[in-house]
C-alpha cells in the first residue's frame, strides 16, 4: 500500500536544532489515495487525448493541403517537351577588344 509522508521542519528563533514532525495519518486519507490516483490518471489521459486531437487536426489539414499542392505542381510539369524561343546574341565590343 502506498503511504504519503509529510514532514515539516520547524526552526525555532532561539537557534535550536530543527526537528521533524509527522502529522498523524488518518484512515480516510489512506482510503482516498488510490481512487484519487486513478482519477488523476484517467483525467490526465483524457486531457492529453484532447490536446493531441486539437494538435493533430490542424496538422492533418496542413499536410493534406501541402500534398495536394505538390501533386498539382507535379501534374503541371510537362515532361519531354522543350521550351522554344527566339534569341539574339549581343556582344560587348569593349570586352571583345580586351581579350584580343
Amino acid at each position: 500500500m502506498l503511504k504519503i509522508y509529510k514532514k515539516t521542519i520547524l526552526i525555532d528563533s532561539s537557534g535550536a536544532h530543527p526537528r521533524l514532525e509527522s502529522p498523524p495519518q488518518s484512515k480516510l486519507s489512506n482510503l482516498l489515495t488510490i481512487p484519487a490516483m486513478i482519477a488523476g490518471a484517467v483525467l490526465g489521459t483524457v486531457v492529453f487525448s484532447a490536446f493531441f486531437a486539437l494538435l493533430l487536426i490542424p496538422l492533418t489539414i496542413i499536410g493534406i493541403r501541402g500534398w495536394w499542392l505538390l501533386r498539382k505542381l507535379k501534374n503541371a510539369q510537362v515532361d519531354g517537351q522543350s521550351l522554344e524561343a527566339e534569341y539574339t546574341v549581343v556582344s560587348d565590343p569593349a570586352k571583345t577588344s580586351k581579350s584580343d
